[in-house]
């Protein structure tokens, strides 16, 4: 995803006249669900969650997202152009917002800002194919491995987590369960975590 601050780095200064720069606190309500999605969000700094209300009322995580990162381009231009869940920031953050008419504006008359924004349509796509291939596995702890290793080959092979708390976020599992699951791996080997960087050893995939 290294290409998404090229998005504003092509525009010209009249283009950049129609991106919005907002800022979040910690724990605002970004988009609540059911709002209709009117612009893409390119997250410079900081992180956010998407979640909804199970039928006990627990609170769902289905999408932890951290900057820089984009998000509503998957429903601008849909049919159906609801936000799902509740969009959250879990730390301060700051986004760049470009408004529907605008971004057709800048797709029609950019050619950079174009190829740009379908190289990271199309990354994303596969990277969504990635970890609904991982979130399916019912297996913890071959489902954490499978996702320390994506994020290892993304990021020249190291993983660099804020928290464990982050990281089941990512999963969509319980803290404790990450936590014990990752404990095994490391007595068996298979990770190595230091400074809050995780490693997968070699051959750690091998009897999966």
């Amino acid at each position: 995803m290294a290409k998404i601050l090229d998005l504003i780095s092509v525009l010209t200064d009249d283009e950049r006249r129609k991106v919005r720069y907002l800022e979040f606190y910690k724990d605002e309500i970004i988009h609540f669900a059911g709002d209709t999605c009117t612009s893409i969000d390119i997250i410079v700094k900081g992180e956010i969650i998407m979640s909804n209300l199970d039928v006990d009322g627990k609170e769902q995580v289905f999408n932890y997202l951290k900057g820089p990162h984009i998000y509503g381009n998957n429903l601008i231009f849909a049919t159906q152009k609801q936000y799902l869940g509740d969009v959250l920031a879990v730390s301060n953050i700051s986004i760049y917002r470009i408004y529907e008419n605008d971004l057709l504006s800048l797709l029609l008359n950019n050619r950079a800002f174009l190829l740009i924004y379908l190289n990271i349509i199309a990354n994303k796509s596969l990277e969504m194919s990635k970890r609904l291939r991982i979130m399916s596995i019912q297996n913890v702890k071959k489902r954490l491995l499978l996702f320390i290793d994506m994020k290892c080959k993304d990021n020249q092979g190291t993983y660099i987590i804020k928290s464990i708390t982050s990281l089941a976020k990512e999963l969509s599992l319980p803290r404790e369960t990450v936590s014990r699951a990752l404990s095994s791996l490391c007595k068996e080997k298979k990770i190595e975590v230091k400074n809050k960087c995780l490693k997968i050893n070699k051959n750690a995939l091998d009897e999966l």
